[in-house]
C-alpha cells in the first residue's frame, strides 16, 4: 500500500528528530518558503555573488523541513561551499573530510587559504580574472555556490526521492531560528531538507 504524503512527511520528521545535535525539526509552509527564497535572492548582486543552489532546490521540492542544530550534528558528506566561474569550472571548495584534504594536499595546483578551504587556481590569476570582469562584460564571472548536499538519512527512506539539503543564508538562518522560537545563538544553525514522495 502506498503511503500518503503526510505519512511520508511524518516518517521524515521521525527520522531526523532523534539524530544527534538536532534541537528542532519543523515543516515549512508556503509563506516561510517564499520568505526564505526572497532573502536568498537579495545577495546575487554582490561583487562576487553567493548563489545558494541548495536552498533553491530544497524549496522546489514537494516538502521542505528545517532543522535547528548544534555543533554536535554530523558534518556534511560533501562540500557546502564552492568557488566557480560562469563556465562551471571549480576554482575552490570547502574541505569537509580527511580523504578530500589528502587529495588536495597531493595536488600541486591546490592552495589552502584556510585549513577548511582550498583554491584550485593561482590567487593572482583569480584576482586578474576579477579585474577583467569589471572591464569586460563577457569576462569570466566568479561566484560562491552553495550546492545541494545529500541528506543520507532521508534518502534511505523507502518512500522519499529527490532528497537535497542546504544551509541557508545567515539572514534566512536568523529568520528560521526566530520562526521556531530560538534565540540568535551563533552556536546554533539551520539546515533545510527538501524531498519529494515516490508515486
Amino acid at each position: 500500500m502506498t503511503k500518503t504524503g503526510d505519512e511520508v512527511l511524518q516518517e521524515v520528521l521521525d527520522t531526523i528528530e532523534p539524530l544527534r545535535g538536532v534541537l528542532n525539526v519543523g515543516v515549512l509552509n508556503d509563506e516561510v518558503r517564499a520568505n526564505i527564497l526572497k532573502i536568498e535572492m537579495e545577495k546575487t548582486g554582490e561583487l562576487i555573488p553567493v548563489i545558494n543552489l541548495g536552498v533553491k532546490e530544497c524549496l522546489e521540492r514537494d516538502y521542505t523541513v528545517a532543522i535547528i542544530k548544534n555543533a554536535s550534528f554530523r558534518p556534511p558528506p560533501t562540500a557546502t561551499v564552492q568557488f566557480v566561474d560562469n563556465h562551471g569550472n571549480l576554482l575552490g571548495e570547502e574541505i569537509v573530510n580527511v580523504d578530500q584534504k589528502k587529495k588536495y594536499e597531493n595536488d600541486e595546483k591546490a592552495q589552502f587559504i584556510h585549513p577548511d578551504f582550498v583554491l584550485l587556481k593561482n590567487q593572482q590569476e583569480l584576482q586578474n580574472d576579477l579585474k577583467q570582469e569589471n572591464i569586460q562584460e563577457t569576462a569570466k564571472k566568479q561566484a560562491f555556490v552553495l550546492p545541494p548536499v545529500q541528506f543520507i538519512e532521508v534518502e534511505e527512506l523507502e518512500d522519499t526521492c529527490d532528497v537535497v539539503s542546504s544551509s541557508p543564508d545567515p539572514l534566512a538562518d536568523l529568520y528560521l531560528k526566530e520562526y521556531f522560537n530560538f534565540e540568535d545563538d551563533p552556536k546554533l544553525a539551520s539546515i533545510l531538507v527538501g524531498f519529494n514522495v515516490k508515486k
